[in-house]
């Protein structure tokens, strides 16, 4: 295991639960084919997923914030038809999961936005007026302007998620060591924007929070690219064989956008790693 910083935390954040068909994560799901022309239709409940990262000299760090706390009436009619939140209690409100991590919402001093779709980004409304920077890769900040202002794609992005009274701070590179022992990849494929994050802890090892580059743990362990919600498959691709090598040459945990197994696995293990 590669040493870390010590005094690192990292807390996963359980933001609730989404109804959806598995088509949208994996290609060929549920496609008809002359061997099977009435496939059984399958959907799956997927978690909505964050982090805080506490960092000895930069305190805590947020990583992607889920989604807005009245999103059947924010979010378009169709994507909410397509992604219901159909398992969100008080406890999964980010103020109250934040809450039980040991954080309140002014604790946060910077937020890291790995791609600004509604269930990702939502979760800024906490944050209008305040001055704490939100990092974004340029590329996903300009696409979701793009996608909106045009309304070619305004069922992911939602208009109030790019919202003027927030501190915009984006990301250029490729690769971006953003505070010590936090690196950010621009990995493309999913969105054209998306950003990953490297987490370098001291006694837990290295962990790979990688947004929705995989929604589910399959895309990564199969090898089996993105379905519907696929934006360029070769940049999905190259992305995708970046990260692979990373967490081999790391030994690293991977943290999928959307896997609720993943996601329960490592909080039965422990609240926090460090």
């Amino acid at each position: 295991m590669t040493p870390g910083i010590k005094g690192m935390k990292l807390s996963l954040l359980d933001l609730g639960r989404i109804d959806t068909d598995d088509g949208f994560f994996m290609r060929g799901c549920n496609a008809a084919v002359q061997s099977d022309p009435n496939p059984q239709y399958e959907r799956r409940r997927v978690a909505v997923i964050a982090a805080v990262i506490e960092h000895p000299k930069h305190g805590p760090i947020l990583f992607e914030t889920g989604c807005a706390q009245n999103a059947k009436e924010e979010w378009p009619a169709p994507a909410y038809d397509a992604f219901p939140l159909n398992v969100y209690e008080e406890r999964h409100h980010l103020d109250k999961a934040l809450e039980a991590a040991g954080y309140g919402i002014d604790d946060i001093n910077a937020i890291v936005i790995g791609h600004l779709h509604l269930d990702h980004a939502g979760g800024l409304e906490h944050f209008r007026g305040k001055n704490i920077p939100i990092y974004a890769h340029e590329l996903e900040i300009k696409e979701h302007y793009y996608a909106v202002a045009t309304k070619e794609d305004i069922g992911p992005y939602v208009p109030g998620d790019l919202n003027w009274e927030l501190n915009w701070q984006p990301i250029h590179r490729e690769e971006t060591e953003l505070f010590e022992g936090i690196t950010l990849r621009h990995m493309p494929g999913h969105t054209p924007g998306l950003m990953t994050m490297q987490v370098e802890t001291n006694n837990s090892g290295h962990f790979f929070l990688t947004s929705d580059l995989f929604h589910v743990r399959d895309l990564f362990e199969q090898g089996v690219p993105q379905g519907w919600l696929g934006r360029d498959s070769f940049d999905w691709w190259k992305s995708y064989r970046w990260i692979k090598q990373l967490q081999q040459r790391y030994d690293g945990t991977m943290v999928f956008g959307h896997d609720a197994t993943t996601l329960e696995e490592l909080q039965a293990q422990a609240s926090s790693f460090d």
